[in-house]
């Protein structure tokens, strides 16, 4: 935990100071002009809105892996990101050829939501008789499913509107003037994560154990699932469609912290929340312009993500006998 603080308090510091416009240091607390536009309205919500995104994809993505038993499972791997981006883009599309329902530009979480929600059930009808590798293989087959209608929505809005490619870009993670009220809706749904994952640490750990034990505490397994299902949905939904999709997160944080950690729910979860929100932070970082361009912050979390997925894969492989 204190290596992750102390990475989160990096990360932030330099994430105030870089940008499209470089603020320096002794600007920071004694701000005046410009920079003090830049750094209260602009530069610390997203900022905050980077770290919040992060513990609340890293968190989802702990419970995810406990509750599913698969150490490959997260938001963007169930279909639930596929899903709610559809749906952002669905009230963009509406909008843009005058379609019927076209009002719905205006709920566009609301909808995210709802797309984020149904792709996710879908994975789960789909990998209900087939177990934890059912889960993956349907939370594969719905996300591309969700991605070809996007596409498919993209070209059309490409074909009519030229400057449409910077959607693409946000369909890849574009964590950029984010507002103080939508920092608050973030904040409202990581306590909610938290305070859940805390409360509930114990029967998380049973669950991915086996049901029986879940059963012998009084709790239904199932709907218990559903449960964080309908949490985690929510959030990510108002995320997708707040900054698009950010890829991998989920995955990689709590392998990370299971490597120096116990893999129990009540270590793992607090501890994927800072250091998701350190990762992210410091690859919003990178993606805003460090490197001179603007990249997607999905690009910079799946250059940190292939090794690990690799490492889980083979070790996974190793540990079930399995010689290539």
């Amino acid at each position: 935990m204190k290596f992750s603080l102390v990475l989160l308090a990096v990360s932030f510091l330099l994430g105030i100071i870089f940008g499209e416009v470089y603020i320096p240091p002794q600007y920071l607390f004694f701000p005046r002009g410009v920079y003090l536009e830049i750094l209260l309205y602009i530069r610390l919500p997203t900022v905050f809105a980077s770290a919040m995104i992060g513990a609340i994809l890293a968190v989802s993505g702990a419970v995810m892996q406990l509750l599913l038993r698969n150490p490959l499972m997260d938001p963007y791997v169930s279909g639930t990101a596929s899903g709610g981006a559809f749906g952002a883009v669905l009230t963009y599309f509406l909008l843009a050829f005058n379609l019927p329902f076209s009002w719905i530009i205006y709920i566009s979480p609301v909808i995210a939501f709802l797309f984020a929600l149904l792709s996710t059930v879908l994975t789960l009808l789909i990998g209900r008789r087939t177990g934890v590798y059912g889960l993956v293989i349907g939370g594969v087959v719905v996300s591309y499913i969700f991605s070809s209608l996007i596409t498919v929505m993209l070209t059309f809005l490409e074909i009519r509107y030229p400057q449409v490619p910077p959607l693409y870009f946000w369909l890849l993670g574009d964590v950029e003037l984010v507002g103080w009220e939508n920092d608050a809706i973030l904040l409202v749904l990581l306590i909610l994560l938290l305070g859940l994952g805390t409360y509930t640490a114990r029967l998380i750990d049973l669950a991915s154990i086996s049901d029986d034990m879940t059963f012998s505490k009084d709790v239904n397994p199932n709907n218990f699932r559903l449960l964080w299902i309908g949490l985690m949905s929510i959030a990510v939904g108002f995320i997708v469609s707040l900054v698009g999709v950010v890829g991998f997160v989920g995955i990689i944080v709590p392998h990370i912290v299971r490597r120096f950690h116990s893999g129990s729910a009540t270590r793992l979860i607090p501890e994927s929340s800072v250091l998701g929100a350190a990762i992210t932070v410091l690859s919003e970082v990178i993606s805003n312009g460090a490197l001179g361009v603007k990249i997607p912050i999905t690009a910079i979390t799946a250059l940190i993500a292939a090794p690990i997925i690799i490492y889980v894969l083979v070790r996974g492989v190793a540990n079930s006998g399995i010689q290539g």
